[in-house]
C-alpha cells in the first residue's frame, strides 16, 4: 500500500541519523571503507579491521602489522614487522589515504623506517572484498602484536 511505501523511506533516513549522531557522540570517525582485504605486489596480503576510530592491519610481508588512528579517509599509524616489531629495521611512521568508491577503492600509502627521514610511497592497495579469513581474524585478537608508535 502506500501508507507502506511513505514508511520505508522515513525508517531509513531515521536509521542513518541515529549512527550520525552516534559516530558524532563518540568523537570517532566512522569507517569510510578501508575494512576488508586488500592485496600489495610489494607487501603481500592486507586485512584491514576498523573499531572505534582505531584501525588495525594484519599483512603477509614479515608477519606484518600496522595500528592507528582514522581521519576520515586518512588513515595515520605505525607498521612494525618481525623479528623485533622495533624500529628502525622494524617498525616505522605509515600514512594510507583511501579513494574510490565500492568496488574501486584503493589506498595509496607513504612510509619510513622510524620517524626520520623521507617517506617512501610504494604502499599502495587495491580492494580485493570484504571476507577476512577465519584465521586472519583470531590474529587480530592478538593485542601484543599490534605496538603502537613508540611516542
Amino acid at each position: 500500500s502506500l501508507r507502506r511505501l511513505w514508511c520505508i523511506p522515513v525508517v531509513a533516513a531515521l536509521l542513518v541519523g541515529l549512527g550520525a549522531c552516534d559516530a558524532q557522540a563518540t568523537g570517532k570517525t566512522a569507517d569510510p571503507g578501508f575494512a576488508g582485504h586488500w592485496t600489495s605486489p610489494q607487501w603481500g596480503e592486507h586485512y584491514i579491521l576498523v573499531e572505534n576510530g582505531l584501525m588495525k592491519i594484519i599483512y603477509t610481508h614479515d608477519d606484518g602489522r600496522v595500528v592507528g588512528s582514522l581521519d576520515g579517509s586518512t588513515f595515520t599509524g605505525w607498521w612494525t614487522e618481525v623479528p623485533s616489531r622495533q624500529p628502525t629495521r622494524d617498525a616505522g611512521d605509515v600514512t594510507f589515504q583511501l579513494s574510490g568508491s565500492v568496488n574501486t577503492r584503493t589506498i595509496d600509502g607513504t612510509w619510513r623506517y622510524g620517524s626520520d627521514g623521507n617517506p617512501r610511497g610504494n604502499w599502495d592497495l587495491p580492494w580485493v572484498d570484504d571476507q577476512i579469513r577465519a584465521e586472519v581474524a583470531a590474529k587480530f585478537k592478538d593485542a601484543a602484536a599490534f605496538v603502537s608508535h613508540p611516542s
